[in-house]
């Protein structure tokens, strides 16, 4: 299957149990003169307006490479100084991440539909158009809770402004109020159901809070998510189940 797909892959970074010799050069160039594939676009900047100025420069032309990218990765070249900085568990501090702004597209938003998760929240969310954004087709977005939705004012039968919030999870953002056409029809405000899709229960509010959630414990989509929660990867991770 990856044979099929033609899949290629850019060299960014040399891991060695043994420290890297700090005259060896920059690990980039180094990939380069091993004859590995690296990416061509990257620069040696001198400052760090030089080094913002090359990330203004492709957040502008992202949409001319081959590749989906979210941003630019800004770092420190000499080895010896990637050393004295050092790293945290989990990241380095010699590396940065410039995150380009969310990519955008408009689509119509066919309808709202609810969902119940493990700990019985039943939040909103939109089902869309498909539209092709940020390297995937979008079919479903988040709408957060009942209370954004009122906010945004965000109808079934809208045009809306979608994006992925860290190119990663699709969201509305807002509906294109100037696309309603008052006089073929007039889409009607959302209102959020009373009762449990699943086990018709009433819902409830806690306090302050903005989710409603079914409290019936015994409620089907209330087991069907916390077994799927408890067999992910994250946790048991239990295959086949």
């Amino acid at each position: 299957l990856v044979a099929r797909r033609g899949l290629r892959a850019w060299m960014y970074q040399i891991v060695s149990e043994r420290p890297v010799a700090p005259e060896a050069g920059a690990p980039l160039d180094r990939l380069r003169a091993w004859a590995l594939p690296v990416e061509p676009h990257w620069r040696a900047c001198c400052d760090v307006e030089e080094a913002l100025a090359f990330c203004r420069e492709w957040a502008d032309r992202r949409s001319s490479l081959g590749f989906d990218t979210d941003g630019v990765v800004v770092k420190v070249a000499n080895v010896a100084d990637r050393e004295t900085l050092g790293a945290t568990a989990k990241f380095p501090r010699w590396a940065i991440a410039f995150k380009f702004p969310a990519e955008q597209a408009t689509t119509r938003l066919l309808r709202i539909e609810v969902n119940v998760g493990r700990t019985g929240a039943v939040t909103p969310f939109a089902v869309l158009e498909p539209v092709r954004l940020a390297g995937s087709t979008i079919r479903m977005a988040t709408l957060h809770n009942a209370d954004e939705v009122a906010r945004k004012d965000i109808r079934a039968g809208d045009i809306v402004l979608v994006e992925k919030g860290g190119d990663v999870i699709p969201k509305v953002v807002k509906p294109i109020a100037s696309a309603r056409d008052d006089r073929a029809w007039a889409p009607t405000p959302f209102v959020m159901p009373t009762s449990c899709p699943e086990c018709d229960t009433r819902l409830a509010r806690a306090g302050d809070e903005v989710v409603w959630r079914c409290p019936n414990q015994r409620c089907p989509a209330k087991f069907r998510r916390a077994l799927e929660h408890f067999a992910s990867r994250g946790a048991m991770g239990i295959e086949g189940v």
